[in-house]
């Protein structure tokens, strides 16, 4: 599925994810607080704050590279690839 798990252990996984156009991608969020941050300038979905235990869906609409980082850890990184 286009689900990415923001998990306890302090990563998201899949680190990297590849969709279409217009896929609503699944962000899942476990025990630990996470955040996902988008560092692209435009076409990028809105960022999600802090969340536990909750489940956050983000369209992306736009083709391109989409890096991501939890500020709240930094070496939590990942990439949604859009074509």
């Amino acid at each position: 599925g286009n689900t990415i798990d923001a998990n306890p252990y302090i990563a998201f996984v899949p680190a990297s994810l590849t969709v279409a156009t217009g896929t609503v991608v699944t962000f899942t969020f476990e025990s630990v607080t996470h955040n996902v941050t988008f560092t692209a300038a435009t076409g990028v979905p809105a960022d999600i704050p802090a969340s536990t235990n909750t489940s956050v869906q983000r369209t992306f609409g736009t083709a391109g590279t989409f890096n991501f980082h939890c500020t709240i850890h930094p070496s939590m990184t990942g990439t949604v690839t859009v074509h």
